[in-house]
């Protein structure tokens, strides 16, 4: 509870009620904007898009519906019968996604791990919370997902469920009034690829085949080896795709080698290659997928 002194205020002349939620955006934890750059949209290009992994830090999530979940006002009656709020629930929601099973079954490893969330409205408006160091933030988070069977109301299949932080951020909430508008900050998402391991690693190489996302169509053109990152390994630094063999209709070889400082050499079968692919046009990604993960070997 809180006695310090408080002083009123005045109101403005805006009675606008709340907009529906028509998106939101998941960031990296501890990302910040400032009041001129969350209204830039090319910034926001260079967020959700940028070819350099250690600069692109957001994904945009189209949704169908928003539920709030939050649990209603703590309240307290004394003997006398007297009320007052014990507790004040931090917020809690549900989200369920505009997208398909090709990608939702791939948000599940987003699980567990905080976020910063940023609601967008059906108004044109965004909201951020305001720090003590005068920057903006989205609100903190932790998401998680189901997988099962397809539920009786089909808007619901593919719901991410939000778990919020900090109650404190909700009450210094910035409205966010930007010229662009969630569709087109949407327009910017690379498009998804999807990625399969057809002939395990041996000898220096790897098969992969690379398709597009829900098409099962095979994408080409990505023949170079910066469109194969390598994300993590645990193999010996400096761990690189050396050589990669476009074979056709979405199937391409990659050579990999470890310890390229010192004596290239294959991957040992105790090796791991964490990896995502990408096609990228000027300094931005058109296509993009999962991350995946492949074993060395003999």
């Amino acid at each position: 509870m809180s006695c310090k002194q408080a002083y009123f205020n005045g109101w403005g002349s805006c009675a606008a009620l709340m907009d529906k939620m028509n998106g939101a955006a998941l960031q990296t934890k501890g990302n910040t904007w400032t009041d001129a750059s969350a209204l830039v949209s090319a910034t926001w290009q260079t967020a959700i898009a940028d070819d350099d992994s250690a600069i692109r830090d957001t994904l945009m999530l189209p949704i169908q519906s928003f539920e709030n979940t939050t649990d209603d006002l703590e309240i307290t009656t004394s003997q006398l019968g007297k009320k007052l709020a014990s507790g004040k629930p931090i917020p809690s929601g549900m989200i369920a996604l505009d997208a398909s099973l090709c990608d939702y079954k791939q948000l599940h490893v987003l699980e567990d791990t905080l976020y910063e969330f940023i609601p967008f409205f059906q108004d044109g408006t965004f909201w951020l919370s305001r720090k003590t160091d005068g920057t903006l933030k989205g609100f903190r988070v932790k998401i998680a997902t189901k997988a099962g069977l397809p539920p009786e109301d089909k808007s619901l299949s593919y719901p991410v469920y939000l778990f919020f932080d900090n109650y404190n951020e909700f009450e210094d909430v910035v409205v966010v009034s930007p010229d662009f508008e969630f569709t087109d900050l949407l327009d910017y998402s690379p498009a998804g690829l999807d990625v399969r391991v057809t002939t395990d690693y041996t000898g220096g190489d790897v098969i992969i085949l690379i398709t597009s996302r829900g098409t099962g169509l095979g994408k080409t053109g990505l023949s170079v080896a910066g469109d194969h990152e390598i994300m993590d390994t645990n193999a010996t630094p400096t761990v690189v795709v050396t050589v990669v063999s476009d074979d056709g209709l979405g199937y391409y070889t990659l050579t990999i080698k470890k310890d390229n400082a010192g004596t290239p050499t294959n991957l040992a079968a105790t090796d791991y290659i964490d990896m995502q692919c990408h096609d990228v046009s000027g300094s931005n990604l058109t296509y993009l997928s999962h991350a995946f993960r492949f074993w060395g070997g003999a």
